[in-house]
């Protein structure tokens, strides 16, 4: 009997616990496959000062600006390029030094 209700518990703790195991795992994968985009734009020659890379389950969004228009279309296609990106939402605009000609 008193096995039996050691053996439940164990259960329903790691049962508990496995869904926040699992949450903090994907959020370092996000995190790694962000970082990993960010490094394979700035290899390609995308100016990288003022974008954000934002990643879940493989979705990739792309914010900001870049000094270049090629660089919009460059940046899309070197994330696309990282194993793990699954699909990429490129919100880059071309011209973000025209903020501050002002």
């Amino acid at each position: 009997m008193k096995t039996a209700l050691v053996s439940t518990l164990a259960l329903l703790i790691s049962s508990a616990i496995a869904p926040v195991a699992h949450a903090q795992d994907s959020q370092a994968t996000d995190q790694q496959l962000a970082h990993s985009v960010r490094v394979a734009e700035a290899r390609s020659g995308v100016g990288m000062s003022h974008v954000f890379v934002f990643a879940h389950s493989g979705r990739v969004t792309l914010v900001g600006w870049v000094p270049e228009r090629e660089h919009v279309a460059r940046a899309e296609q070197s994330a696309m390029s990282v194993p793990g990106v699954t699909s990429v939402d490129n919100r880059l605009s071309p011209d973000g030094g025209s903020l501050g000609a002002h």
